[in-house]
């Protein structure tokens, strides 16, 4: 087989492949607008007038302002992840220090846990010190099961930096040359940790309750005694999708070199 069939046939499989994931982002979109009356017609109605009713009832519920808390949480949580993070990988990757292969392991234990087991022990805690139900209290146990794989991404980035290139202080060396050459790995962990963080339910649920409830948590109310409302839930997951979406595409060229950064080399 030429080459030139060759690649024709990979494109068509390709294309193909994409088409059959897509598919039912499709059919999501098509549910924002298509009425209740017809939604679930035999046979499929695919021409019909549209509606924006879908869109009214999402807004008087106020689930934008789950929305918006779900957003700026994240954002906020992948931030500081980011801060913390990136120092403590590079000082597992560089430094020596006693029990340095115990201490990283109690790390990963923190994320290989189930979240039920864990979330319990949060709950407790918060309630104690007055955390439960607050914006800090939710970063903090974002940060938590975060800041764990995000040190260990990035630690195994660090190991493959030259060490010829350190010699100024360990300071300017981060500053200077180390942040800059592990951009695209931090960025890729980073949006990771933000998807992570925005498809989280358990933690929101338990520890945010009423007072802080993210977009994950607010979804269930679209049940109701009366059925599901499909529509509303179309519009939902539409919404959901698109800042996941904005932040791949703004930085696809960051997360593409920072995932193979590692199989280049080696």
């Amino acid at each position: 087989m030429s080459t030139h069939r060759t690649s024709i046939l990979w494109t068509t499989v390709a294309l193909a492949y994409g088409a059959l994931i897509l598919f039912p982002v499709f059919w999501m979109a098509t549910m924002v607008v298509k009425p209740t009356d017809v939604m679930f017609a035999r046979p499929t109605v695919f021409l019909f007038e549209p509606t924006l009713a879908h869109f009214d009832y999402v807004i008087k519920e106020g689930f934008l302002h789950s929305l918006v808390t779900s957003f700026v949480l994240c954002s906020v949580s992948t931030l500081l992840v980011v801060l913390i993070g990136t120092p403590a990988a590079y000082a597992f990757a560089r430094f020596e220090m006693k029990a340095k292969d115990d201490l990283f392991l109690f790390i990963l234990a923190t994320r290989m846990a189930p979240p039920v087991c864990l979330v319990i022990p949060f709950y407790l805690i918060f309630a104690k010190v007055g955390l439960l139900d607050t914006f800090l209290g939710l970063t903090i146990a974002y940060l938590t099961f975060n800041l764990s794989f995000y040190v260990w991404v990035l630690r195994s980035f660090c190991r493959d930096l030259p060490v010829e290139l350190e010699g100024w202080s360990k300071l300017q060396i981060f500053r200077r040359i180390i942040f800059p050459l592990l951009r695209n790995g931090i960025i890729a962990t980073a949006v990771l940790c933000f998807i992570f963080a925005w498809n989280e339910f358990l933690f929101a649920f338990m520890l945010g309750g009423k007072a802080l409830q993210t977009l994950p948590v607010a979804i269930p109310k679209l049940i109701t005694t009366q059925g599901v409302r499909w529509g509303e839930l179309a519009v939902i997951g539409m919404v959901a999708l698109l800042p996941v979406l904005a932040v791949v595409v703004f930085l696809q060229r960051h997360i593409v070199r920072g995932l193979t950064l590692r199989a280049v080399k080696g």
